[in-house]
């Protein structure tokens, strides 16, 4: 082996990287700056839970509720008038709720005084994992708190807690993880095929023949994008009849609100991914800017790590996220029946960054190759 010739390659390299800012972009501010991120915002920890607490004015209601709130694990909602509502599966139902303790209608002093009153507590079990955590840091509040008020000791034998687990009876995590796998997977590879794909096109030096056509730009566009779309499509429907016939998933809402939410999603993702090709000179920057686009896209959508975990200092990001909007949407559909505020809600979110992200890649490619 030549050292002398090695040595001038390696010297040759380190230079052409230099020269170049987005590769050393792409090696130490982008993963540091990812790092730093995800080391802040991803965690295993049950925080900011939604508890609502239905029972008569006391002492124990106003105790449970400061407490709830001042030991940092639960969230103060606002937006909920616990007195006018009479059905507490609907709080969950709508978003509004994931987890309510209902009291008997005496109150809570009543059920711990005179002991075996029925307490019960309703917690979304769409996510497994989370649900059992927010089940034992109920219980551990209720607990404590009559402690404290009693001055006994022996309360695990009074106080009678009946825990009913909604929308996942049976604490079955395919149930949670199968929806948001059909948006993670159709994301990635709609992201590479097609942002790679056009990039193609430049390298080959076609698409510059395609411009000087007669065809309008727009054309040109659609022309590329909607042969992926309706693989999209296709992908999705797939993995939803794998779902429901090979791991028994509930299907509890309309296809309709799928389809709705599919057609929205594929689109933003075509168009990001067509942005991301007007950018690239190659397939391979196509590749790298997809696969740092997608890995952010995934961790913060709640996909893998519940969003509402993510400090509110950080959470913020999240909601640039178009991949967010379409795991809510599935898991609502597919697990809650489809709650039609939630839905438009995300399909309004999606239609946005939809037009968003299309008006700026249509834009840049039209200023870059007219």
């Amino acid at each position: 082996m030549r050292f002398t010739i090695l040595k001038g390659y390696f010297i040759k390299e380190f230079i052409q990287i230099l020269r170049d800012r987005k590769m050393i972009a792409m090696i130490f501010f982008i993963p540091i700056m990812q790092m730093t991120m995800f080391g802040l915002a991803l965690t295993s920890e049950v925080k900011n839970i939604e508890l609502v607490i239905m029972a008569k004015p006391g002492k124990i209601t106003r105790e449970l509720t400061s407490r709830s709130i001042a030991g940092g694990w639960f969230k103060k909602i606002t937006n909920i008038d616990v007195y006018k509502e009479s059905d507490p599966v609907l709080l969950i139902q709508k978003h509004k709720a994931e987890a309510v303790l209902v009291a008997p209608k005496e109150g809570f002093e009543y059920a711990l005084e005179r002991g075996n009153k029925e307490i019960q507590l309703l917690v979304d079990a769409t996510n497994a994992q989370r649900a059992q955590q927010i089940s034992v840091y109920v219980k551990q509040l209720l607990l404590q708190t009559a402690r404290d008020k009693y001055g006994k000791e022996n309360f695990n034998n009074i106080i009678n807690i009946k825990t009913r687990l909604l929308f996942n009876h049976y604490m079955n995590t395919a149930d949670f993880m199968i929806p948001a796998l059909m948006i993670m997977a159709s994301f990635i590879v709609l992201m590479l095929v097609s942002s790679m794909s056009m990039t193609k096109e430049i390298e080959t030096g076609t698409l510059e023949k395609l411009v000087v056509s007669p065809s309008y730009t727009y054309e040109i566009l659609l022309g590329k994008i909607i042969p992926y779309f309706v693989i999209g499509l296709l992908l999705m429907a797939f993995m939803l009849i794998t779902g429901i016939g090979g791991f028994g998933l509930s299907f509890r809402g309309t296809i309709w609100q799928l389809f709705v939410t599919a057609v929205l999603f594929i689109a933003s993702a075509l168009s990001c991914a067509t942005l991301i090709s007007t950018f690239a000179k190659t397939q391979q920057q196509a590749m790298m800017g997809s696969i740092l686009l997608i890995l952010p896209s995934i961790l913060l959508s709640g996909i893998l790590f519940p969003v509402e975990n993510i400090p509110s200092s950080i959470r913020w990001v999240c909601y640039f996220n178009p991949v967010i909007y379409s795991v809510t949407n599935f898991r609502n559909i597919i697990l809650k029946g489809g709650d039609y505020l939630l839905f438009w809600q995300n399909c309004a979110a999606l239609l946005l960054m939809c037009v968003i992200l299309s008006a700026a890649a249509y834009k840049h490619f039209k200023s870059k190759f007219s």
